[in-house]
């Protein structure tokens, strides 16, 4: 296998292969390409929105994976959930195409840009990514933006900007955010979590210390001066490192916390000892505070002025898949959020709460994703599960990995009732929505919750409440 390219090549390369083409973090490199005039052609199992749109924008793209989609390219480029004997990735070994991960690629895109921002943690990166970015953009900065949901904003999970400014989400599953240079790197929080990968959190903590000792001395660390796991990367930061959070010894901390009837906040921020006056939060969740934080830190050390963050930060109001809406039928409001770990699950659950109204109910329907996290995780989820006043559990969504029979969506059912919660175990996706129709009542919510396609119950949801207003009239 011949050596990648480096760098001062990147800009020489005509064209590139991409495998699995169509994922949320594939495709954004695939629209940077295009931007830089690389001819991309890549392979999908099957056709989306994502793949229609680089179709539209001239990439050349094969549904399905088999050896005679590989051209005669310059590079071949794999998302971490294609293995090795993948046919193309075999194809591209006999015809001496050198080959790279989507990370090496994302780390070489990333030096091309002065000002690149890395946001890391266990929990909150899209959203800290896409509200980081928005104050950016909103300061006309023109980040180049690389997202993992789609943000109305820029129309999408990506933007190329044309400023030296660059912002995106960096993930310490395989390492991957090892193969990332970024100036000011971000770490929300760390968390167990990834643990087909991670032995336990002793290994997590030490890939995050990783990235940090790879900040250079004159780039940022922004973190979490609240989170207990991550109070060791200020010793091995080797640059300046701002704690953001309420406790007393952060550098940018939020004090006077006020809630909303909506459920979001606002705080007096002081930096280092210095009012810099009250800001206000335009998505729900105590837990945004420190996204907010994060986000109002980077900014500050790129020029923002707090007056202009002050004005703009109350604009930022979500993504898709971040407690979201998708509706309101006979005053029952369905919100649909991406949590798939017991942290998440437990903020979703309080920003629930904070929502509606004192005799309002929330009802969830969770799809656990991937068997490892279940079965590692799930007393824990069954702990954060049983706060909701009733959940109807589906089937596991596997994602990569293959089901070898060490643990069930009935086995959460089982200990979500041991602690006292309501729980019920339904497999169709009619039946969830059935069971969770039944229960709610105007002024309730019903949450769709985990990190795979458990948001397409909406349109049932709808059929269910709607037809239940019909029987009771």
């Amino acid at each position: 296998m011949k050596e990648v390219q480096e760098l001062a090549d990147l800009r020489e390369i005509q064209s590139v292969h991409m495998i699995g083409i169509g994922g949320i973090g594939m495709s954004a490199l695939a629209h940077i390409l295009l931007d830089q005039g690389i001819r991309v052609f890549g392979s999908d199992r099957e056709e989306s929105d994502t793949t229609r749109r680089l179709r539209d924008r001239g990439a050349v793209i094969m549904i399905g994976h088999q050896a005679s989609n590989v051209r005669s390219v310059d590079w071949l480029v794999y998302s971490a959930a294609i293995p090795k004997d993948n046919p193309e990735r075999e194809e591209a070994l006999l015809q001496k195409i050198p080959e790279m991960d989507r990370a090496s690629l994302l780390g070489k895109i990333m030096k091309l840009y002065p000002h690149s921002v890395a946001v890391a943690g266990s929990h909150g990166k899209t959203t800290t990514t896409a509200l980081l970015s928005c104050l950016l953009e909103w300061a006309e900065l023109d980040p180049t933006v690389l997202v993992g949901g789609y943000l109305n904003e820029i129309s999408g999970n990506v933007k190329v900007g044309k400023s030296p400014y660059l912002v995106t989400e960096a993930c310490e599953y395989h390492g991957s955010f090892l193969r990332f240079p970024p100036r000011i790197g971000i770490v929300l929080n760390i968390d167990l979590d990834h643990l087909d990968y991670f032995e336990n959190l002793a290994a997590i903590q030490a890939v995050f210390g990783d990235f940090v000792a790879q900040l250079p001395p004159e780039g940022l660390l922004v973190m979490n001066g609240d989170d207990e796991n991550s109070a060791h990367l200020s010793r091995v930061a080797a640059c300046p490192v701002i704690r953001v959070g309420l406790c007393d010894n952060c550098d940018l901390k939020a004090s006077q916390l006020e809630v909303d009837t909506t459920g979001c906040y606002s705080f007096d921020v002081h930096f280092r000892g210095k009012p810099l006056g009250r800001f206000s939060l335009g998505i729900p969740g105590k837990h945004h505070i420190h996204n907010g934080l994060t986000s109002l830190a980077v900014a500050l050390e790129l020029g923002v002025s707090p007056h202009h963050l002050k004005e703009t930060l109350p604009k930022f109001r979500g993504l898709h898949r971040r407690f979201e809406s998708l509706g309101n039928w006979q005053d029952v409001t369905v919100v649909d959020d991406y949590a798939h770990h017991p942290a998440e699950i437990l903020a979703t659950l309080q920003t629930a709460r904070s929502a509606v109204s004192p005799k309002g109910k929330v009802y969830c329907i969770f799809q656990p994703h991937t068997y490892t996290r279940t079965l590692a995780l799930l007393s824990e989820f069954a702990d954060a599960l049983a706060l909701a006043d009733g959940v109807v559990v589906t089937d596991i969504f596997a994602a990569r990995e293959p089901d070898r029979g060490l643990i069930h969506s009935q086995d959460l059912v089982k200990e979500i009732r041991i602690r006292g919660g309501k729980a019920v175990y339904a497999p169709l996706p009619e039946d969830s929505a059935r069971e969770a129709a039944s229960l709610a009542t105007a002024g309730d919510m019903i949450l769709t919750v985990g990190a795979g396609p458990v948001n397409e119950l909406a349109p049932l949801l709808e059929k269910q409440l709607k037809a239940m207003e019909m029987d009771n009239a």
